[in-house]
């Protein structure tokens, strides 16, 4: 289950939970695609409450995108509760040319400034 919204310039924020479907991409990367045709450049908050992950074939859309929009993914704030969480954002991060960086879920308002931040 997923929820789109849209912040403040090129800033997407996804709310996540449970498992991310083929279905949920369907939605997703239409929103990317958009943020990325107004501004050139994508930011993703990515907060994740009670997320048990991917099923196979949308992390496989998840990692295609990543791939054809490496250059045009500016910042990825990651939020969490979960230390896996943690890691697949570190490894993440090397499917993207821009930064990625994961916080608590206590670290939401700390997030959301970095990401709106300037490099």
């Amino acid at each position: 289950m997923h929820e789109i919204k849209e912040g403040e310039g090129n800033i997407v924020i996804v709310t996540v939970s449970g498992a991310l479907t083929k279905e949920d991409y369907d939605e997703l990367i239409p929103s990317w695609n958009a943020a990325i045709a107004r501004h050139g450049k994508l930011r993703l908050l990515f907060i994740m409450r009670d997320f048990h992950g991917w099923e196979p074939i949308a992390a496989w859309e998840d990692v295609r995108f990543t791939r054809e929009h490496s250059d045009q993914i500016e910042r990825v704030a990651m939020v969490g509760e979960k230390r896996w969480q943690e890691w697949m954002s570190q490894i993440g991060s090397l499917f993207v040319s821009g930064e990625v960086k994961y916080f608590e879920i206590a670290q939401l308002n700390e997030a959301k400034h970095w990401l709106a931040s300037a490099r």
